[in-house]
C-alpha cells in the first residue's frame, strides 16, 4: 500500500486562475446589480436600434408597431396563440403552421390571458423580457470564462448584430437565446 500524502496539494496562483473560478453565486439582487452595466449597455444599443427602425418605418409610411408586433413570422406566433396549430398538410410553402416552435406561442397565449392589451401587444413585451433574460445570460457566460468586461462587450455587441432587431419584434429569437445562454452558464 503506497504511504498517504499529507501534503497540501499544489495552488494555482491567482494570475493563472479562470476568471470566474472560486466565485460564489450571488443572490439574484446582487447578480443583477453586478450585470447592471451590460444590461444598461444593451438596452443603450437596442434602443438606438429602435430609434432607427422607427425612423425607416415612418419614411416608409408604417408605424413602428405593425412593423414589430404583426409582420412576417409574428403572424404565424399570433394565429398558434390564439388557434393551435392546423392539422392540415399543404403543399404550399404557407399552407401550415407546424414548423413553428410551440413554446413562444404558449407563452402569447398565457400573457395575453393575464394583462389587458392584445396578444401582439403581449409578444412584444414577452420578447422584450426575454432579451434582457438574454442578454444577462450572454454577460454570465462572458463573465464567467473571461470576466465582467468582456461579458458587458459579448452583451452590447449581441445587441448590436445586424440581426438584433428581431429580438425585440414577435419572434422567437431572444426566447431561444435566453434559454440556449443560459443553458451554456449551466454546464
Amino acid at each position: 500500500m503506497p504511504p498517504v500524502s499529507t501534503a497540501a496539494p499544489p495552488t494555482v496562483p491567482a494570475s493563472r486562475r479562470p476568471p470566474g473560478a472560486g466565485r460564489r453565486r450571488r443572490p439574484a439582487a446582487a447578480a443583477l446589480g453586478y450585470a447592471a452595466p451590460a444590461l444598461l449597455g444593451f438596452l443603450a444599443v437596442r434602443l438606438l436600434g429602435l430609434l432607427v427602425l422607427t425612423r425607416w418605418a415612418h419614411l416608409k409610411g408604417h408605424g413602428v408597431w405593425p412593423v414589430l408586433a404583426a409582420s412576417w413570422d409574428s403572424r404565424w406566433y399570433l394565429d398558434i396563440a390564439a388557434h393551435g396549430y392546423t392539422d392540415r398538410l399543404g403543399t404550399a410553402m404557407d399552407a401550415n403552421n407546424l414548423a413553428f416552435f410551440p413554446l413562444y406561442p404558449a407563452l402569447i397565449k398565457v400573457c395575453a390571458a393575464l394583462t389587458p392589451g392584445s396578444a401582439a401587444s403581449a409578444a412584444l413585451v414577452l420578447a422584450g423580457c426575454c432579451s434582457l433574460a438574454a442578454a444577462w445570460g450572454v454577460f454570465a457566460v462572458g463573465d464567467r470564462l473571461h470576466g465582467r468586461r468582456a461579458g458587458t462587450a459579448l452583451a452590447v455587441l449581441w445587441g448590436a448584430l445586424p440581426v438584433s432587431a428581431v429580438q425585440w419584434m414577435g419572434y422567437t429569437e431572444s426566447l431561444f437565446t435566453a434559454l440556449a445562454a443560459w443553458a451554456l452558464y449551466a454546464v
